[in-house]
């Protein structure tokens, strides 16, 4: 077995030991059916209120069908561990005790004449309104997926939404983490080889440029990322996971080393700004939950 196909085992294997067997299968890949429920309620904890229904409907992945079915859907797994409407944080190790409201698929403009908006995972929203948490959800992305490239028009001053003299600052982070001569379209790859770098500095980009809706003076991006501690569970390829972890935690940090003047310009605005990355485990041990969710919720800690 190749070592994507053991992940999504391991993946179905403890759902089905803390949500019980369900009907899987309506998946376009006959291969990925076995990890795809039939039914999207039975891949969440609770009934997605209508709210946050509409919120999923106008995201940009189109979570709502096939993609939200499977069983390593990161967009899943956000609304799982955050639920409806409201979460109550415990621990201030994620962000200030509290009740926070929630928004999923939050759209915010990155670029003059750019129709793809960042499009982060959740918005939490401090009811006492000092503090917004802007949350980047991954589950099995960082392993399997790949990284989208760098298009040039975010290299352009002229295409920014904030002052040039801000506008140069974000230009040079995006040089800092793309490496090689550009292809044909103008476009640059990565350097980075599991974080991703680039879609993070757009959602800083994109909380930067739109700071005027926000009414709070403390601001945190937050990566939350699932993360196997029984690494057994992944043989042979644990020595693989291991180091594969352990670039995905050194990258996080050399990208925040690299934004150190990106958070000089949101103080120069009057915004505390934090970066942070969170695993799985330790952001559901800040959240407020009741026994029968943690139960269900458990299919996200091995």
């Amino acid at each position: 077995m190749d070592f994507p196909t053991t992940v999504v085992e391991v993946i179905k294997r403890r759902f089905e030991e803390t949500n019980g067997c369900k009907e899987f299968g309506g998946c376009e890949s006959e291969a990925m059916s076995p990890y795809y429920v039939m039914h999207l309620e039975d891949n969440l904890v609770e009934q997605m209120a209508e709210c946050h229904l509409r919120e999923y409907e106008q995201g940009i992945g189109i979570e709502l069908g096939e993609k939200m079915r499977a069983l390593r859907s990161s967009s899943a797994m956000t609304f799982n561990v955050l639920g409806n409407k409201r979460v109550n944080i415990i621990d201030s190790l994620l962000a200030p005790k509290g009740c926070y409201s929630i928004n999923y698929e939050y759209q915010l403009p990155t670029l003059k004449g750019n129709p793809n908006k960042a499009n982060l995972d959740a918005r939490l929203t401090a009811e006492n309104g000092n503090t917004v948490v802007y949350c980047e959800m991954k589950m099995a992305e960082w392993m399997l997926g790949w990284m989208k490239m760098l298009r040039v028009s975010y290299l352009d001053p002229d295409r920014y939404l904030i002052p040039r003299e801000d506008a140069l600052v974000f230009i040079d982070l995006f040089n800092s983490l793309v490496a090689g001569d550009p292809n044909w379209k103008g476009s640059r790859k990565t350097r980075f080889h599991r974080f991703d770098a680039l879609q993070m500095a757009k959602h800083l980009l994109a909380i930067y440029s739109n700071l005027d809706r926000e009414n709070c003076r403390a601001v945190k991006l937050v990566n939350c990322i699932w993360e196997v501690r029984e690494t057994s569970l992944l043989a042979p390829y644990e020595r693989k996971y291991e180091t594969w972890l352990a670039t995905e935690r050194s990258e996080f940090l050399e990208f925040v080393r690299a934004a150190r003047p990106v958070y000089d310009l949101f103080e120069k605005r009057g915004f505390d700004l934090t970066i942070d990355y969170m695993p799985v485990d330790r952001f559901l041990a800040c959240l407020e939950k009741t026994d029968e969710q943690m139960q269900k919720l458990a299919r996200y800690i091995l």
